[in-house]
């Protein structure tokens, strides 16, 4: 992990209020692991905005670029999305823990909501080099906020899309179509990234189905290195029943995560 000081190549928007930023970053691009991210200095001038935690989409280990995917909902990724080429930033990583890989050759399932799908991205584009089968499925509000094929097709042999008001791909929930793939060869592992209320879902499937699931969880994360404790998730207790201390009843996702074995996070609300 370093503080680095990284430059901004492109920054464009690539669907409705979603952007796609490419930073010179290579000590973090020789480095980063699907799973994991990075968090960004975005302030400028006298304005005192904290970082933005942002998952790892892409990286280009020769040219040494790194590129993070992100929604324009509030004054970081507004001050963000603003930002030209050849702006300086300083983008700490990278951080967290990222995905254990599957058995070999076992059929994959990669579920994105929303802006959890830079994730699944990064690691269905490891997942087919490395030649397993990966089928992904993304859901969105509606067609404005679904990403261009040239960025789903890298990550993926079958891409499925879900839109809630119909305007592309199936309408209703991706949980549907996740759904449809479970009740037929259902895959050997499933990798889960989007709302809280989309992963539990998923994670309730995959149970039912005796499928193996790990998500990559979304909070609000301030320091990204475990020190502020502002972006904890309660776990169930473990193997043996014990629930542990306060302490240890919690994960702390930017260091503990934020990828987690779906059976060990506590979904009650």
């Amino acid at each position: 992990m370093i503080d680095e000081q990284v430059e901004v190549l492109a920054n464009d928007e690539v669907a409705e209020e979603f952007y796609m930023a490419r930073l010179q970053a290579p000590y973090i691009a020789a480095r980063a692991k699907p799973g994991q991210f990075v968090n960004i200095q975005v302030s400028t001038g006298g304005a005192p905005l904290l970082r933005i935690p942002l998952s790892v989409c892409a990286i280009d280990l020769d040219a040494g670029w790194i590129e993070v995917l992100y929604e324009n909902l509030g004054p970081k990724s507004e001050v963000l999305s603003r930002i030209g080429r050849g702006v300086s930033m300083a983008c700490l990583g990278p951080l967290g823990n990222g995905f254990a890989p599957p058995p070999a050759g076992a059929r994959t399932c990669l579920v994105g909501g929303g802006i959890g799908v830079p994730p699944m991205l990064y690691w269905g584009s490891v997942l087919q080099r490395q030649n397993y089968p990966v089928t992904l499925l993304v859901g969105a509000r509606n067609k404005g906020k679904h990403l261009p094929d040239e960025l789903l097709a890298p990550a993926a042999s079958v891409v499925r899309r879900a839109s809630d008001d119909g305007s592309l791909g199936q309408a209703g929930l991706v949980t549907d179509l996740l759904q449809e793939e479970l009740a037929g060869d259902a895959p050997h592992a499933v990798y889960c990234c989007g709302p809280h209320g989309m992963m539990r879902a998923v994670a309730a499937l995959c149970r039912e189905s005796a499928v193996p699931c790990q998500v990559s969880l979304e909070e609000y994360m301030a320091c990204g290195i475990g020190i502020c404790v502002g972006c904890a998730v309660e776990l169930q207790p473990d193997e043996q029943g014990a629930a542990g201390s306060d302490y240890t009843r919690y994960g702390r996702i930017c260091v503990d995560g934020p990828v987690f074995d779906a059976r060990r996070v506590k979904w009650e609300d």
